[in-house]
């Protein structure tokens, strides 16, 4: 039954997409419940920003809760998923390493990435590292790292 590949890029790739699928949701939705729905300005950008990991799916999934979570007809961002109008942490470290990296500058780089990780909890940093609380402030406190 696989006679037809078809190659359809993520949606992130198809940003232009998102608002013509978003209008396609909206008017199916309208179908089913008889109530008009438009988007705030607002959350146009926000939809458009957002890298839908999860594709037309996920895309479909979120505006099928925000016709329904605040029964309003105009969606604000705040009607969508919290993951979809968040505002994206920028990354504390990078994903390689440079080149001849000293053991103080590989143990930095990961402190930060479990830091990262935990959202900036320090005492499941300092589990996650299997270290002392104590240690792991001596240790930010060397590496200069304000967390």
């Amino acid at each position: 039954m696989n006679a037809i590949q078809l190659h359809l890029p993520p949606l992130r790739d198809r940003r232009e997409d998102t608002l013509v699928l978003t209008s396609y949701f909206l008017d199916r939705a309208r179908d089913r419940s008889g109530n008009e729905y438009s988007l705030a300005e607002e959350a146009t950008g926000v939809l458009s920003k957002y890298d839908w990991p999860g594709n037309v799916r996920e895309l479909e999934s979120a505006l099928e809760r925000a016709v329904v979570v605040p029964r309003s007809s105009v969606i604000a961002p705040h009607a969508m998923p919290e993951r979809v109008h968040e505002v994206p942490r920028s990354r504390l470290v990078s994903v390689t390493m440079p080149p001849n990296s000293t053991m103080g500058v590989v143990e930095r780089a990961y402190i930060l990435w479990i830091l990262e990780s935990e959202g900036g909890n320090k005492t499941r940093v300092a589990k996650a590292l299997g270290i002392d609380p104590s240690t792991l402030y001596r240790k930010l406190n060397c590496y200069g790292i304000d967390a």
